[in-house]
């Protein structure tokens, strides 16, 4: 009985390393598949930046907007979005900025 056991045990180990991991489209687990060219700071409610990480190496900037609790990616080169986090636009009310960092 034992020598059974061993013998299971064996092939299970043996067969446990000719097995391999699914291969990701791209090598990316990125948020945003597509980026706004533009919004409307007045319907911004919260910004969240994501930091690049072993999952995706972009910065990411997401977005929820009041009412809808909706969320929209961002181009972070943009100016109306720069200007959203740090607030330097006087007309532009300081928006909770959010940055999360990614466990690899």
């Amino acid at each position: 009985m034992e020598g059974r056991c061993a013998i299971i045990l064996c092939l299970l180990f043996l067969s446990a390393t000719l097995i391999q991991g699914m291969v990701i489209p791209g090598g990316k687990r990125c948020l945003c598949r597509q980026l706004s060219k533009k919004i409307n700071p007045r319907l911004v409610e919260k910004i969240e930046i994501f930091q690049g990480s072993s999952y995706c190496e972009n910065i990411e900037v997401v977005a929820t907007l009041k009412g809808s609790k909706k969320t929209k990616c961002l181009n972070p080169a943009l100016k109306v979005v720069q200007d959203l986090i740090s607030a330097k636009n006087q007309r532009i009310k300081k928006k909770p900025v959010v940055t999360n960092v990614r466990i690899a």
